[in-house]
């Protein structure tokens, strides 16, 4: 990634938070924390407003849209994975993130600097891509669909409803969801598992590389981790419930399950 950094077009967002940031950063990157960020929700009311406020917030960072973006975090996880995410859905293609993020790239002894990049705001267009987007009506749908799978990546806890999160009125899981914790899909190393261990644990599970499949956790960022391991393993149905159970849980129209888990 280094000879890239004088790239006119390529655009790296450090996803960390302002405070770390501002202490060290990739020399030139911008500061992108967009973690604590909620999606309104995923019906159509709720996405007009999400497309906007996605027009904003890449448009503050100085974007454009046809940048080739690349993202880290501290070290390889859901922040990077989230911001990654944002991105392509709303059109940037085939945005990276850094192995071993901020971590790994100062171990290599590669220059930091502290001084926060000055970008000049734009107007961003977002071209929302529905292919990667599973709404809360394509959720419901996979949970009672024979050959579809919703995959849910949150802790044992928050899928079997012995743990709730104050934001969320209800606690539990999309009925029929098949457990498999986000973190099974990283290595120690700095990035995914291998491909031969990872799918050895889905097929387990029932997964296969042409399976439907939704993911989701409690806001979208552990999903989008998931999402990424997926892809990155032939999984090119899988789509990132962004709504995640924050949203699920408010609609009591939506259906609950609760219990132990079953993988």
């Amino acid at each position: 990634m280094r000879q890239h950094l004088t790239s006119k077009n390529i655009a790296v967002l450090d996803a960390r938070s302002r405070t770390a940031y501002s202490r060290a950063h990739i020399p030139g990157a911008r500061n992108a924390d967009l973690f604590h960020y909620f999606v309104p929700g995923t019906d159509k009311k709720s996405l007009t407003v999400f497309h906007r406020d996605l027009e904003s917030k890449l448009g503050r960072l100085g974007l454009r849209g046809n940048e080739r973006a690349i993202v880290y975090e501290s070290a390889f996880g859901m922040r990077a994975a989230r911001v990654a995410w944002l991105l392509e859905y709303a059109g940037m293609k085939t945005p990276l993130m850094l192995e071993g993020g901020f971590r790994a790239w100062k171990d290599s002894r590669y220059p930091v600097e502290k001084r926060g990049r000055v970008t000049v705001p734009t107007i961003f267009k977002a071209h929302p891509d529905p292919a990667v987007l599973a709404t809360a009506s394509h959720v419901r749908s996979l949970s009672t669909s024979p050959t579809g799978f919703v995959l849910d990546v949150r802790s044992r806890g928050e899928f079997d409803g012995s743990e709730n999160r104050e934001c969320c009125p209800r606690s539990g899981r999309v009925p029929g969801a098949v457990w498999f914790e986000w973190t099974n899909f990283l290595s120690g190393k700095g990035g995914f598992q291998s491909r031969q261990s990872i799918n050895k644990q889905l097929r387990s599970v029932g997964l296969q590389p042409s399976s439907e499949i939704a993911v989701y956790c409690h806001r979208g960022a552990r999903a989008a981790a998931a999402f990424y391991a997926l892809r990155s393993m032939g999984y090119n149905r899988a789509r990132n419930y962004v709504g995640s159970w924050h949203e699920w849980s408010s609609k009591k129209n939506l259906p609950t399950e609760l219990g132990q888990a079953k993988s």
